[in-house]
Order: C-alpha cells, then structure tokens, then sequence
C-alpha cells in the first residue's frame, strides 16, 4: 500500500508467444479449414475452434486471415521448415545448384495441388492476400533462382544477352501447371528431368557450349 493508500497493481504477465510444436498445429488446423471450406469462407472463429484455440490467440500470432493462410500455405509447403529458405546454392555448376533449390530429398506434400487450388481464388480477389503471398512465398523463391542464374551467366553456363527473369519464371511455371491444373505434385526425379529438358537448354541457347548441367 503506498502513502496515498492506493494499491500497486502487478504487472500483468506478457501472454506467451505462439511458436514451435503449437505453431505447427495451428498452421495445419488452418489448411484444414483451408481445404473443407475455401478462402473465402475461411475465418478465423473456424481455425479457433479446430485447433481448440482463443481466437485472440490466433490474432496475437497473425494479424489477420490472409497472414495467416500465406504461413499455412508456406509451411505445408515446406515441412522441413516454414520459417526460413534455404541458402542459394553456390557450387559452381548451374545443374546441381538448381537440383539443389527444387528437388527436395522428400516428395511433395500429397494435398499441396489442393492446397493451391484452394487459394487461386484470391489471387485474384484478396490484394492484401495476393501482396502477402508474393512477398513471402513468391518473390523470396524467385530472388534466389535469379542469383543462381546469375552467377552462372557470370561462368557462361548462360546466355550473355538471356533474359533472367524470363528464365527464373519457366520451373516455378512449370511446377505450378502440375500442382495446379494436372492436379499432382511433381517428384523430385521429375523435377530433375524439367531442369534438365527444359530449363537447361533454354539457358544454354546463346553459349558456345553444347552442353550443359554435367557436375564436372
């Protein structure tokens, strides 16, 4: 009790931040809910009540639907984990550093083509959803595949006067066909067969080599 006779109220005790194993359940919850009832009628009462969560406890973790759907999407997509890509390969030859960034050692996850179906619709509809997913999920990817052809162009493994960002657009195309309107997920082999047919020669096309993508 001060002078005054007036009480010092406690400090009130910070809430725990949501994180690691709950992090993980809730995100999964949320592709859940994703799945059974589409973007638009996704809300977050709904990914609340799956996950026998507050929903304040969502909001003090994601802002709000379209943050927290970006962060599901990108750790479904990458289970070995969601938080941080990989560092852009550098080993010196432009097949093994694209093997590297897109044939994972695991397969695909099996629900990821309806996952994207899912939230096709707003890309088109949602800007607040279309923004957040460049910048974290897109934009991150394509900046990586950008340096490595760089560097490569650098070691002639790549046109002089090949358009990069042309280039850098053709596997996650190609990849997002097969999610999206083949219904699959892409193995890694056939991934591996996409650099190699594709993508490999397309960077070559203005090189005087005659062939690419060997690990010598």
């Amino acid at each position: 009790m001060s002078s005054t006779g007036a009480a010092v109220a406690a400090p009130a005790a910070a809430r725990p931040r949501v994180e690691g194993d709950r992090e993980r359940e809730i995100l999964a919850g949320a592709i859940t809910v994703l799945l059974e009832s589409g973007y638009d009628r996704l809300t977050f009462d709904a990914v609340a009540a799956h996950v026998r969560a507050s929903k304040a406890t969502l909001y003090r973790r994601w802002k709000s639907k379209a943050d927290l759907v970006v962060a599901a999407v990108e750790a479904h997509a990458c289970p070995d984990g969601a938080d941080s890509l990989p560092d852009v390969p550098n080993s010196g030859c432009l097949k093994t550093d694209l093997v590297a960034m897109f044939c994972p050692a695991h397969e695909l996850p099996t629900e990821l083509s309806q996952v994207m179906a899912a939230v096709l619709p707003a890309l088109h509809r949602d800007a607040e959803f279309t923004r957040l997913f460049t910048e974290k999920f897109i934009a991150p990817r394509m900046e990586g595949l950008r340096i490595v052809l760089e560097r490569a162009q650098r070691r002639g493994e790549v046109g002089a006067n090949a358009d990069l960002d042309l280039l850098a657009a053709v596997l996650p195309a190609l990849k997002f066909h097969h999610v999206v309107m083949l219904d699959e997920c892409p193995t890694p082999a056939r991934l591996q067969h996409i650099i190699e047919q594709v993508l490999l020669p397309a960077c070559a096309a203005g090189t005087d080599r005659s062939t690419l993508g060997t690990d010598a």
